[in-house]
């Protein structure tokens, strides 16, 4: 009979992170040693960290101490270089504070944050990259061995000639209950990004599909989340390269809902991938989408309450209709599209993305509101593009026809947008699989994940 260790072994091993937060918020050290600070013509000496730090954003920061308290009073609050001598590279720097030290002895402190992206180290012929993913969700993935055993923990992901794997943390469940208490951030995932021909490749060559990856993965969480810390290997196995710093925006944690549900079947998000990055790397599509992906994630965080998400769903539905029915399909002229109301480009929206129309029945206060004679609303796409309206426009009769309606209305409006928008969404990239239904609203959280409309 084969032992569990043998067992285990038949499995691929998880991804071991490089960096770790034991606790949510947590500094994760990422340099100590000999700096250089340079500004102008003048160079001060002396020893320091340069660490990342959750709060109040992700940042990378550095804090420098010299001996030289003279030449502190020369140095000025603004632009800097800090050379860390110990791995010979250097980053351009924001000094925030300088802080002498006027008795015991001579010295002081001098702290701000790195500008620019810094370079740790530098390299090209690599064989893969090591990234880290914070308050990503829990998932039933692809089964890895880790040191507890055998976990389903393992998303895979591909595109055109890229090859990524995520894995969860061994201990996610912890950190989850940690973030839910503490908010903040932490790391959760460690991934894993290579060539599928294991081809060697330089430290530019994945920029377009990490970038594709953050914009992907936030769709997916329901907010900002992104590769970062980004460590590079040769095949030898040998660290060449580090990224420590990031160009795009990382959320704090929430307890969001979005399509993607926590602790569903990672297949859900390897099905949607490949449509996603078509549509992607498609000069029509590229920048509709993210557009379309930035208005779902601020109307899911209510940036400008309930009121201001049902304003900007509305800016993502044109600008997707009029990608998808006047370029993409050339169904209808632009002159065309331009004449009619924002109701009749929602609802061919909808119609060309198998979206139903109906006011959903789970959506009661809606439904019950849409049949009264005063609004005699026929679909969704007309409630919503009218509440929008009487929102967005000043006609006092028609702002007073939305503001005098029931509170419990206007979230089911909010709710019926993201979930038009989210459907819209996974339709053009041509997804066919399950997804989280937020206007299901059964009694168990697992019930609401079903198949999408059109399958």
């Amino acid at each position: 009979m084969e032992s569990l260790e043998s067992l285990f072994k038949q499995y691929p091993p998880a991804l071991i992170p490089i960096y770790l937060t034991g606790e949510p918020n947590q500094p994760i050290q990422l340099y100590q040693g000999s700096l250089k600070i340079t500004q102008e013509e003048t160079v001060y000496e002396g020893n320091g960290t340069v660490s990342f730090e959750w709060l109040p954003s992700p940042d990378v920061k550095f804090l420098f101490s010299t001996s030289n308290n003279e030449s502190l009073l020369q140095l000025e609050l603004g632009k800097g270089n800090l050379n860390l001598s110990e791995i010979k590279t250097s980053a351009e720097v924001w000094i925030s504070s300088i802080l002498p030290i006027y008795f015991e002895h001579q010295g002081g402190d001098i702290s701000g944050k790195l500008n620019k992206p810094v370079i740790l180290r530098s390299g090209d012929n690599l064989s893969h990259i090591l990234f880290h993913l914070t308050n990503f969700h829990e998932f039933l993935g692809m089964a890895i061995s880790t040191l507890r055993g055998m976990r389903r923990g393992r998303l895979i992901l591909k595109a055109e000639s890229w090859y990524i794997s995520i894995d969860e943390l061994e201990n996610i469940g912890d950190i989850m209950k940690s973030l839910q208490s503490k908010g903040g951030y932490a790391i959760t995932h460690v991934g894993k990004l290579e060539r599928s021909d294991k081809k060697p490749f330089t430290t530019e060559d994945p920029d377009k599909v990490l970038e594709a990856l953050h914009w992907f993965l936030s769709f997916s969480r329901g907010f900002r989340t992104c590769p970062i810390l980004l460590v590079g290997y040769d095949n030898t196995g040998e660290k060449i390269w580090e990224n420590c710093t990031s160009v795009y925006t990382t959320s704090p944690w929430r307890s969001v809902h979005s399509w993607f549900a926590d602790s569903q079947d990672s297949c859900s998000l390897s099905k949607l991938f490949p449509g996603f990055f078509n549509r992607w790397r498609s000069t029509t599509w590229n920048e509709p989408i993210r557009f379309a992906i930035h208005w779902y994630l601020e109307s899911i965080a209510q940036a400008g309450a309930v009121q201001g998400s049902i304003v900007l769903m509305q800016a993502a539905f044109e600008i997707l209709a009029w990608t998808l029915l006047v370029e993409e399909k050339a169904i209808i002229s632009q002159e065309e599209f331009k004449k009619l109301p924002a109701a009749e480009q929602l609802r061919r929206l909808l119609s060309q993305c198998g979206v139903p129309l109906k006011v959903p029945d789970s959506l009661t206060d809606l439904l019950k509101a849409s049949k009264e004679k005063e609004l005699n609303w026929v679909d969704g796409a007309q409630a919503l593009t009218e509440i929008r309206n009487a929102i967005v426009h000043p006609n006092p009769k028609k702002r007073q026809k939305y503001l005098n309606r029931p509170f419990p209305e206007q979230i089911d409006a909010y709710k019926l947008g993201l979930w038009y928008l989210e459907l819209i969404l996974l339709n053009l990239f041509e997804y066919k699989g399950d997804y989280f239904n937020r206007i299901a609203n059964k009694e168990f959280y697992q019930e609401n994940i079903e198949a999408v409309p059109w399958v």
